[in-house]
């Protein structure tokens, strides 16, 4: 591959490559297709010299089956914005960060009082579920209930909300101050119409951190890899964020560094040219 990624725009050269993380849609892939093998040939480099590798993604476990038939021997995910640490090669759930029912109660109630036409649904360990005023392109996976009180007893990870707009900006401001007390609220995709609620406290960027004190990798050895506003406390938390070039403004605004767009093999690129530069040793 012939790297255009210009030295500017590198972490500086003191900087000691401990850990990758990315995000999984629209950073690796794009529209659901196979992960390119260039990046997976860039991912192999990175664990070849000894440097983990972890995808940090707002996916449930469910929809983690097409990486793991590409990727078989990555070790531990970060799923569902941070809810959930998931053992693709297990196939088991390290850890899990739930939301209780009362809560769960609390902001369908506090949401729907605001917008009467809100939709939800609910991620779980192990299923989705849905409302009948939700309507989604995969909704044939889930389960359709009446009534949150049937969600007792299951552990849920994460709740998303529809309203009657395709914009998951606006709808992010009208749902956040609503529930900011009981779950952080975030968006994968502008313009799906969905927000995305994690348990209080609960973001990709407090997951990895608990991950790197786990392996012993330092946050200032982390470079990460997003496009999304649920990227945006990672890439501002690791040592070194990178925008994908399709990423929204918001994302590049915070970011270390930008790299060339998904389609484009921007992960490949930009991991490449790092490996090529950086000297990376265990610590």
């Amino acid at each position: 591959m012939t790297v255009t990624i210009g030295p500017d725009r590198l972490p500086p050269d003191d900087f000691e490559l401990g850990l990758v993380a990315s995000d999984i849609d629209g950073t690796l892939l794009l529209n659901w297709k196979p992960i390119s093998t260039a990046t997976i040939d860039a991912i192999h480099r990175c664990q070849d010299a000894g440097i983990p590798f972890v995808l940090v993604t707002g996916r449930p476990i469910r929809w983690l089956a097409p990486i793991a038939e590409q990727i078989p021997d990555l070790g531990r995910v970060v799923c569902l914005n941070g809810a959930v640490v998931y053992d693709i090669a297990a196939q088991s759930v390290v850890d899990a960060h739930t939301i209780d029912a009362d809560t769960i109660g609390e902001i369908t109630s506090a949401i729907r009082a605001a917008h009467p036409e809100a939709g939800f649904a609910y991620e779980t360990l192990t299923a989705g579920f849905i409302d009948r005023e939700f309507a989604n392109r995969r909704s044939r996976e889930a389960r359709v209930i009446d009534d949150v009180t049937e969600l007792r007893g299951q552990q849920v990870v994460k709740v998303l909300v529809r309203l009657g707009t395709s914009d998951s900006q606006a709808m992010h401001d009208l749902v956040d101050p609503l529930v900011e007390d009981t779950c952080h609220a975030s968006f994968s995709e502008p313009d799906n119409g969905l927000v995305e609620l994690a348990p209080a406290g609960i973001t990709k960027a407090k997951t990895l951190e608990d991950l790197c004190d786990h392996l012993g990798v330092a946050r200032s050895q982390v470079m990460a890899f997003g496009d999304m506003p649920n990227d945006i406390e990672m890439l501002s938390w690791a040592g070194h964020g990178v925008a994908m070039g399709n990423a929204l403004g918001s994302v590049k605004k915070i970011a270390a560094a930008v790299t060339e767009e998904v389609d484009e093999d921007g992960v490949a690129r930009y991991l490449n040219a790092v490996l090529d530069t950086h000297t990376h040793q265990t610590p």
